[in-house]
């Protein structure tokens, strides 16, 4: 499925290149089978809407915090008198430039201002970046940019609860820290009142923060448990150490996140001081995406802001700069688990250098499939799994990395060699025109993508400000057109030698070769001659209620059957997303079909008409988006494209479902990868805590292995997937894939005729012979209670899971009031009760939370609680959850509660639906349902209604804190 696995790779690339590899914290919120792949594919699908924003900051780590204030607050720190509110003036915020849609203001006491407005979104965008991170920091302070990211949630004076406010007003926010920034940000429905109480907030914070020692008391075992969830990932260890060897001076070879050491002692003197040295108006920026009354804004950031005053003592100035390396160094990292890594890291100039662009191309140019060398040589040769280069430089030099995966029983040493010679250039071939003209393409289509996202744009010039200067981003927009083949050799020939790499391994030299790096020009030098990019289709104002909607959906059922709901709205940029939903057999006869899972996947191999290279070139030529997901019962196709190239887009999606190539080599590098990733997991947590448990379930639920409700082990789903041929494969999607029973919705900028497209397109696409698709239904099985503890050697962190199964569907009465309950006690973020407790007041649990699973067809209901903690802690959080859960039992949840519960859904399901990707999705599944958007208005109106009695009763009825399922794994 090349839509979701680029998906992954967009994400997963955006964070290899932009963050400290050694603190990516966000792969461990990910499930073990999406870690891995992102891993994975990060190095083998490069996209560049990733590497462009990569460019912001590419090395250190953004450590993102969804810290809150609980428990009693602590005496505030008094502000010193710099910092103090100015008399009352008239103040005015002065006009610098506009550049992209994007206009720049400036007030006098230095508060930099960015206003991105878009009429067409429904929701805004409030985002501050201060210009401070971990290489600000000094000897004993290490990982205080990020520990202070956390204090600063902890309230002002004047805002003591900002979780508990910014839940009450549907506000989604969170923070972020990387060696050259600290950024907040907040989205939410467009509303003045909403818009006016976070920019007070952030003013106000600014200057008044409570930074107290009994906040650092609670929240720096959070972050330690953060850097020991950190310590568990092999992969994170290894970026971590490489970049420690790579750096003899500069902060930059620091992680983020800091020692345990520093995070465990840092005094509260010295965070107190660190923020009143960098929180202040003149080394901040304020940013404004979506909707908004522009002047409105203007004025009430002036009104806010504009009183607080520049300190008089200067920011201070960073001076230590790297000297170049004289040689090559390496470095091996032993740890349990994991899958062997080879990585190379170069050091390359700022990225305001102009070299930063051919650097960009370099990248892509050796690591896109299916034409990269890196691709060509390591991974289609089956000597990787995947291998890529990526990176950029940042405020101050930084560097490019190059990383493979070795396959199973693959020679180490002939891969690092492969890998350093191809990067270094000493082996492959020449690169041709047409595949920089590829890149170019791709660097069009990609700042389009950005340009249509205003609140997701902002958020990666937020990370540039860090580097410089927003407007660096356009202008490597206009550098990239520009490179030649000459200067990507160039580049490689200054910066990817030997004595210029740190690496695994020590390897002596005759001559030591230093590499220089050039300075960057003045900014202002830089920025000169920068010209404005083109603006894109503006969309409409529409607001995304349920009664809107209604208005505008449109359902027909074509001649062949197939179902057509379509959405038209004005979009920026005319884009338009498409659903196709396809369904076909029964649960137990397609179960049993080996490899059902592998037919969308391989189908991005090409297919008759096209070939694998043919067809990612005309999907970039298209400004087309694409995923195939396929499983046993069915398959979804989701498309995104322009108005004016959906159809033939269209078309070529017809081509690939109907006449796919599935060959041989490509299927066998899904089974060495799926390989690969089962045998690395095996020492993993989760894998060791599922191993633990699943005979108690098999026993429970009376299955044996062939069943589709049988779990197996690591060794039973290995055997499986080496029992896969590739006649499998095929085979099922000649039996089963079909338009039998076809389902497409479509949301944005419609093309005329196309409902004739889809009709002529897959109207004939019939398998009478296939059987018609019978809906399963689960029921629900009692699972005894049990306690299961597994010992995993050499980790960190420890985690926790909790189950209970009971009956319960959506069309029961119980389950909004339910699911209510669910959202007070741990659903809802750091405002619920779980998290409250475990983590704001007794700092044990970097996350914790509850999650609650209702089908809508059958009744096997599930309620969840999971969470990590320090090994030591195992004791102390089972009992903290298990006061909670007789908390809920004796008291229940409280008006204040369920209100705030109520609004924090209500605002969540609004603000989906402002998405036009989720708002099709959400299209398809009412059609699926055969309802229309007044069910949507009535089950919201029914969330409305809930009573506290009837939210008390349903938890009452339905969950017992003695029958949960209660797994840990950990070095205990």
């Amino acid at each position: 499925m090349l839509a979701f696995r680029l998906r992954i790779c967009l994400a997963a690339w955006f964070f290899l290149c932009r963050l400290d590899p050694a603190d990516w914290s966000f792969l461990m919120h990910m499930p073990t089978r999406f870690r891995v792949s992102a891993l994975l594919l990060a190095c083998s699908l490069v996209w560049l809407p990733v590497q462009l924003a990569s460019a912001q900051a590419a090395a250190p780590a953004a450590k993102s915090s969804k810290a809150g204030s609980g428990g009693k607050i602590a005496k505030p720190v008094p502000a010193p008198a710099a910092r103090a509110a100015a008399p009352a003036a008239v103040l005015k915020a002065e006009f610098v430039r506009e550049l992209g849609g994007i206009e720049e203001y400036r007030l006098p006491n230095g508060l930099q201002i960015l206003l991105f407005p878009d009429e067409a979104q429904s929701t805004t965008t409030v985002n501050i970046t201060y210009r401070v991170g971990s290489r600000h920091e000094s000897q004993g302070e290490f990982g205080m940019a990020h520990l202070l990211e956390h204090l600063v949630f902890k309230g002002t004076p004047t805002h003591r609860d900002i979780p508990g406010a910014f839940a009450e007003r549907g506000v989604r926010f969170n923070g972020t820290t990387t060696s050259d920034r600290t950024n907040y940000f907040a989205s939410f429905n467009a509303n003045e009142d909403t818009l006016a109480y976070v920019l007070g907030l952030e003013a106000d914070r600014m200057v008044n923060s409570f930074i107290a020692k009994s906040d650092l008391d609670k929240e720096m075992s959070v972050v330690r448990n953060e850097f020991e969830r950190g310590e568990t990932e092999p992969m994170q260890v290894l970026f971590k150490r490489v970049q420690s060897v790579a750096y003899d001076w500069h902060p930059y070879g620091n992680s983020t996140i800091g020692p345990k050491s520093d995070i465990e002692n840092v005094p509260i003197e010295r965070l107190q001081a660190f923020y009143k040295r960098f929180y202040r108006p003149d080394n901040a920026t304020v940013l404004v995406a979506g909707r908004f009354d522009k002047a409105a804004v203007l004025q009430r950031i002036a009104a806010q802001f504009g009183p607080l005053v520049r300190p008089a003592q200067a920011l201070p100035v960073l001076y230590t700069e790297e000297p170049a390396q004289d040689g090559e160094r390496t470095v091996t990292v032993r740890r349990v688990g994991g899958q062997p890594t080879v990585l190379a890291y170069y050091h390359v100039p700022a990225i305001s250098h102009a070299d930063s662009a051919p650097l960009l191309v370099l990248s892509l140019l050796m690591s896109m499939p299916p034409s990269g060398q890196l691709y060509k040589e390591l991974v289609e040769s089956k000597l990787a799994i995947n291998a890529g280069l990526f990176g950029l430089g940042q405020a101050a030099p930084g560097g490019i990395s190059a990383m493979a995966i070795p396959a199973a029983q693959a020679d180490s040493e002939k891969v690092e060699k492969l890998l350093l010679d191809l990067v270094e250039g000493r082996a492959g071939k020449p690169f041709e025109e047409s595949e920089l003209q590829r890149v170019r393409e791709v660097a069009l289509n990609s700042y389009r993508q950005q340009m249509k996202k205003p609140e997701a744009l902002i958020q990666q010039i937020s990370g540039l400000l860090g580097a410089g200067d927003w407007r660096l981003l356009f202008q490597l927009m206009e550098d990239l057109p520009r490179v030649t083949l000459a200067d990507v050799e160039r580049v490689r020939k200054a910066y990817l030698l030997p004595a210029n790499r740190t690496l695994g391994r020590f390897v002596p030299s005759k001559e030591v070769t230093r590499v220089e790096i050039p300075a960057a020009p003045p900014l202002d030098q830089r920025l000169a001659e920068l010209k404005g990019p083109p603006k894109l289709e503006d969309g409409e104002r529409f607001d995304p209620t349920p009664e809107h909607l209604a208005e505008r959906t449109r359902r027909t059922v074509l001649p062949s059957g197939i179902e057509l709901q379509t959405l038209a709205k004005r979009t920026r940029g005319n884009t338009v997303h498409l659903q196709l939903q396809l369904r076909w057999g029964e649960r137990e006869p397609t179960f049993a079909r080996r490899g059902t899972g592998w037919v969308g996947e391989l189908m991005f191999e090409g297919s008759q008409g096209l070939d694998k290279q043919a067809l990612q070139d005309r999907l970039i030529r298209l400004k087309a988006g694409l995923s195939i997901g396929g499983a046993d019962q069915g398959a979804t196709i989701n498309l995104t494209a322009e108005k004016d190239s959906l159809l033939e887009a269209l078309a070529i999606v017809a081509d690939l479902l109907q006449r796919p190539l599935l060959p041989a080599d490509a299927f066998e590098r899904v089974v060495k990868r799926h390989i690969a990733a089962l045998e690395g997991s095996r020492l993993e947590l989760e894998t060791l805590r599922q191993e633990a448990t699943r005979e108690h379930y098999n026993f429970a639920l009376g299955v044996v292995q062939g069943h589709p409700d049988y779990q197996l082990s690591v060794n039973q789903r290995l055997a499986e997937v080496k029992a896969i041929r590739l006649d499998d494969v095929r085979s099922f999607h000649a039996d089963y894939w079909s338009a039998n029973e076809a389902r497409v919705t479509a949301v944005g900028a419609l093309p005329e005729g196309l409902d004739a497209a889809v009709e002529q397109l897959f109207g004939r696409w019939k398998k009478p012979a296939a059987a018609r698709f019978v809906r399963y239904e689960g029921r629900h099985v009692d699972i005894p209670a049990a306690r299961f503890d597994v010992r995993a050697k050499d980790k960190a962190n420890a985690i926790l899971r909790m189950r209970l199964e009971f009956p319960l569907n959506e069309l029961d009465p119980d389950y909004f009031p339910l699911m209510l309950a669910t959202q007070v006690f741990g659903a809802g973020g750091m405002e619920s009760r779980l998290a409250a407790r475990v983590r704001q007041q007794e700092g044990l649990s970097y996350g914790i939370g509850a999650s609650l699973g209702v089908p809508r067809w059958g009744n096997d209901a599930t309620l969840s609680i999971g969470g990590s903690f320090a090994p030591q802690n195992r004791d102390k959080v089972l009992a903290l959850v298990d006061e909670e859960l007789a908390r809920m039992a004796s008291e229940g949840i409280s008006e204040a509660e369920l209100a705030r519960a109520k609004q924090n859904v209500l605002e969540a399901r609004l603000q989906g639906r402002s998405d036009d990707g989720q708002l099709t999705a959400s299209l398809g599944h009412l059609a699926e349902r055969g309802e229309g958007w007044a069910a949507v208005a009535q089950r919201e109106a029914q969330i409305r209604a809930v009573t506290l009695e009837q939210a008390n009763a349903a938890w009452a009825r339905h969950i017992r804190r003695e029958r949960f399922v209660v797994s840990t794994a950990g070095d205990f």
